[in-house]
């Protein structure tokens, strides 16, 4: 089963969207300096495309070294700095890796078109399709690196959470973890149904799908019961033309989501 061309370009939208809603060894502390510096420069690299010469390639072999220390999520969450053991900065790094790719995602949507109506929103379509045909793989690695980004944040909360009994924590907290909950949740459908639209290669699908399955219990285990069912049985029609390097990651993820208990964070959804 394939998506409508609009719904997945829309799905990626609201997932880039959605992301707005430690001591350790000196060699893992070098990674986190690693992630701010690189991502720092690649969005120098953004900020300076043109029309003609387009954005930060991996293809680029000083870009490809940027992506290594922007996107290795298990080396940067593996023992994480300090810095990471705080939940607000925690979020800010996700955020930032969205945001870059975002503008691989928006990149010519702000050019003056001499359209309007509904032309104008064909020309858009087809800039967002051009844009994934030239930065699925940068946009590709970004979405997988957010799993490894969310799988950490919900490490954090659900240390914070299990700290106390439910029955004492607030309303306002159990506002805040639903709220995480549930962006988190949509953010990782979102990711895992890529695995059924045409528009990604195989070898895109393989990376973000191997990052969904690495994390599929933590995030799985994040949801109500309710919801994986609904995001199981989206993907009832996934083995149609399925290639055989995606079925391990996919089998890893539909096990994760059969599950039926519900502790931690998935009680306050």
């Amino acid at each position: 089963m394939f998506f409508p061309l609009s719904l997945s370009v829309r799905r990626i939208g609201r997932l880039l969207c959605l992301s707005t809603a430690f001591a350790a060894p000196a060699a893992w502390a070098d990674s986190y300096d690693d992630f701010q510096q690189a991502s720092a420069r690649l969005e120098v690299l953004q900020a300076q495309a043109t029309p003609k010469g387009g954005l930060p390639r991996l293809g680029d072999p000083g870009v490809a070294a940027l992506f290594a220390h922007i996107a290795d999520g298990p080396r940067l969450f593996q023992a994480p700095v300090a810095a990471l053991q705080d939940v607000n900065q925690s979020v800010a790094v996700c955020e930032k890796a969205m945001r870059l790719g975002k503008t691989y995602y928006a990149f010519g949507m702000e050019w003056p078109l001499p359209l309007s109506g509904a032309e104008l929103q064909q020309a858009r379509t087809a800039q967002v399709m051009q844009n994934l045909a030239n930065y699925g793989d940068e946009m590709s690695t970004l979405f997988a690196f957010s799993m490894h980004c969310h799988a950490h944040l919900i490490g954090l909360m659900e240390q914070e959470f299990s700290a106390q009994p439910a029955d004492a924590v607030s309303g306002t907290e159990r506002l805040r973890a639903r709220a995480f909950s549930k962006n988190t949740g949509v953010a990782y459908a979102g990711v895992v149904q890529f695995v059924q639209v045409p528009f990604w290669s195989v070898a895109q699908k393989k990376v973000m799908l191997e990052a969904a399955a690495r994390h599929a219990t933590a995030h799985a285990g994040l949801m109500a019961p309710p919801q994986r069912e609904r995001l199981l049985a989206s993907l009832a029609g996934a083995d149609q033309d399925l290639d055989p390097a995606l079925a391990p990651a996919l089998a890893t993820i539909r096990a994760a989501l059969a599950v039926t208990t519900c502790t931690g964070l998935c009680q306050y959804y």
